[in-house]
């Protein structure tokens, strides 16, 4: 089977009649899962068993050997801000991963050609791939089997890639805007990987992007679900709709493959996150409400500023029910005294930090404007 070509790209989409019910679920769960509390050591635990869960199921299908507990291993130092530049190609992907996926702001919509590049490069830099990464390749490729050399799919030929690219960029920019997002983000991914467009890692940046676009569309709590565990568990069928949607440009029956998915992981998040609720571990209306103004703050703030929070308590009370939901783990504090500051507790500040350094030194590589190859 080979690649369409496409003089302008315009999908003709439709839905199975139990997709809106589905997705009215997932939106109702996206806003409940807003609504959690977790301690910091709770949310650590969640987000690494989230992240190494999606990064695993990812990476395995491109032939990364490292086990579900490895990632997890790697992903638990790394989100812990313990985080090294590995000469092991396959730790190093993972940590990459890492930095990408908990990096919406840097590849924010609408997208460029340029911002594809880059999310290819940073994916796969120092993974020992042998192909040049963050440009369009200029080769011919086939999808399928190299040492038996059986062919499963020819992606597009390099000379169409900057069209067809550029195609798919603006209709993900414009067009895609009327769509609900996860119909977007399912025709987006799979265009890109009928495309091609990469010598190596095209699943992983597809669905780095399928990640990034819900995020910024309207599933801000996605990255809290185990998608790609749900969608890639039973891979056959997973490639088989990629095909069949090739052959018959329906796209119907992907659409519910995926929305099915990441359902199913929405279910479970909202189970997981549900079981370690600080509101409800037994505290008082007035901590209840202080957790809940605190997170909305997101910054610092002082015990006058919370006490303005509470009707009918002293100050003095509040600081007292403040340094107890420090001690539980859901704020921390700066200063002393009166000058004390109180913040939500946030497990991936010393990641963000680190992980914010590696993507402004990555910002002076040579990550080339993809170029019409001659």
């Amino acid at each position: 089977m080979k690649h369409r070509y496409k003089d302008g790209f315009n999908p003709k989409i439709t839905v199975s009649k139990e997709f809106g019910p589905r997705v009215r679920k997932i939106l109702e769960l996206d806003m409940e899962l807003d609504r959690y509390i977790l301690s910091a050591t709770d949310h650590l635990d969640l987000l690494t068993e989230v992240y190494a869960s999606n990064i695993y199921w990812s990476t395995s299908l491109e032939g990364n050997p490292l086990s579900e507990d490895e990632v997890r291993i790697v992903t638990r130092d790394t989100l812990s801000g313990n985080m090294k530049e590995s000469r092991n190609g396959p730790v190093q992907e993972v940590i990459n991963h890492l930095i990408c996926l908990h990096s919406p702001d840097a590849f924010c919509l609408p997208w460029s050609d340029p911002t594809i590049c880059a999310l290819n490069y940073l994916l796969l830099k120092g993974t020992g791939s042998s192909s040049t990464i963050g440009r369009y390749r200029d080769e011919p490729a086939m999808v399928g089997e190299p040492l038996t050399g059986e062919e499963h799919f020819i992606p597009a030929p390099p000379e169409w890639i900057p069209k067809e690219m550029s195609q798919l960029i603006q209709w993900t920019n414009d067009q895609a805007l009327v769509y609900e997002p996860i119909i977007a983000a399912t025709v987006m991914s799979h265009e890109f990987e009928s495309i091609h467009p990469f010598a190596d890692g095209n699943g992983r940046t597809g669905r780095s992007l399928f990640h990034l676009y819900l995020q910024q569309r309207a599933l801000k709590n996605s990255h809290l679900c185990k998608i790609d565990h749900k969608l890639l568990e039973n891979k056959n069928l997973y490639y088989d709709l990629l095909a069949y949607t090739d052959q018959t440009g329906s796209y119907e029956e992907l659409i519910e493959l995926v929305s099915i998915a990441v359902l199913k992981s929405y279910e479970e998040a909202q189970e997981a996150l549900s079981k370690k609720d600080l509101l409800s571990a037994g505290l008082d209306e007035a901590s209840k409400r202080l957790l809940i103004k605190a997170k909305a703050r997101k910054g610092y703030f002082s015990r006058k500023e919370a006490a303005s929070w509470v009707d009918g308590m002293s100050e003095q009370t509040v600081g007292k029910r403040l340094n107890e939901l420090e001690e539980m783990g859901a704020l921390e504090s700066t200063g002393q005294t009166r000058a004390k500051r109180y913040r939500m507790k946030d497990p991936l500040a010393n990641f963000k930090a680190v992980a914010m350094a590696v993507r402004k030194a990555e910002s002076g590589e040579d990550v080339e404007t993809p170029r019409v190859p001659r």
